[in-house]
């Protein structure tokens, strides 16, 4: 199982961050770890859009300033919000050129996105979304065959058109995000790779993959963890910024789970199941380095996954108590895990 690392590159007023220190702060975490931590082998971008701490809204511009300041790391995109990039050719496009300046490092991921106001701000109807994608999706795909081609949809038309310079992997690898049966199904189907997010425990998480694989699947599969080098209390602030606040219901909801197996939805930020071991248990990685590998171990083994995407760079944490994280990582963990 291969280890990556997951950057949003926010930058909350609340922890007296700006974006330019994070942008800069990140790219030097990052070539670092190109240089110093063999056992990362990727970094993963998000996006989102119109968030007051600069939520990454272009994860392809940060992607091409990692490519040019690493030369070992796959740099994937988990994932870029397809409706909302403009036309798909130039999606295409642009994976094309990071792929060519990366040199074969690039990995597109894809999703249709889900918040309402994201979709006001372009001027599309929220509706549209799963039309956008698919039609979307398969522009990027014919795009990055190198072939040149046409299309016609009910959003989107290429006449006569293909991707100069192809890039440099034949088939470039695709990332889609998929939280239900149907659209793992239209993963499987597709032969892409399955990328499931940060808020599921590892019961529902494994529950997806199994799903995943029983379809017949043939691509890879990653998972996102939050994760954290050191005692809960320290990171549980950062946590709190990001899911009482940032990610507050009703834009992501976690299931509790009961020790008689039921299961209730948290539907109030100001939940006590926040402050709870419910909120971390089963759910984040969070420990001593010996516990985080530990934690790791149990993902690999239980879950069978291709990529664990470890979420270390929290927003707000400062640069130099990341690098200490990292440093950890690169030194009492990885050895660890076995």
């Amino acid at each position: 199982m291969k280890i990556g690392l997951m950057y949003s590159l926010q930058a909350p007023e609340l922890f007296g961050v700006t974006a330019p220190q994070v942008y800069a702060e990140s790219l030097e975490q990052l070539a670092w770890v190109d240089e110093h931590v063999a056992g990362v082998d990727s970094v993963w971008l998000s996006e989102h859009h119109g968030f007051a701490d600069g939520y990454s809204p272009s994860p392809m511009i940060a992607a091409s300033a990692i490519a040019a300041r690493t030369k070992r790391l796959r740099i994937a995109q988990g994932i870029v919000l397809l409706p909302l990039y403009g036309h798909p050719l130039r999606l295409a496009e642009d994976s094309a050129v990071i792929d060519v300046v990366s040199n074969g490092r690039f990995e597109l991921g894809v999703g249709m996105g889900y918040r309402a106001d994201e979709f006001d701000a372009f001027g599309m109807e929220l509706k549209t979304r799963k039309a956008r994608f698919d039609e979307g999706l398969d522009i990027v795909e014919l795009g990055l065959s190198g072939q040149r081609f046409s299309y016609e949809g009910r959003y989107y038309n290429v006449l006569d058109g293909m991707v100069t310079p192809p890039p440099v992997q034949r088939p470039m690898p695709i990332w889609l995000g998929a939280a239900t049966p149907v659209a793992r199904r239209r993963v499987a189907e597709r032969g892409h790779n399955l990328l499931i997010s940060l808020l599921t425990d590892i019961h529902h998480t494994k529950a997806q993959f199994d799903d995943f694989r029983a379809m017949g699947a043939t691509g890879r599969t990653a998972l996102i963890r939050e994760c954290w080098i050191g005692e809960v209390e320290e990171v549980l602030p950062y946590l709190h910024y990001t899911y009482r606040h940032v990610y507050a219901p009703p834009h992501a909801m976690f299931v509790e789970r009961g020790a008689d197996g039921s299961r209730r939805q948290v539907t109030d930020k100001d939940d006590p199941f926040y402050f709870s071991p419910s909120f971390w248990t089963d759910r984040f990685i969070i420990g001593s380095p010996s516990e985080v590998a530990a934690q790791i171990r149990r993902y690999r083994d239980e879950l069978g996954i291709d990529e664990l995407v470890l979420r270390l760079a929290h927003p707000g944490v400062s640069h130099a108590r990341q690098m200490q994280v990292l440093e950890s990582l690169r030194s009492d963990v990885i050895p660890a895990i076995g």
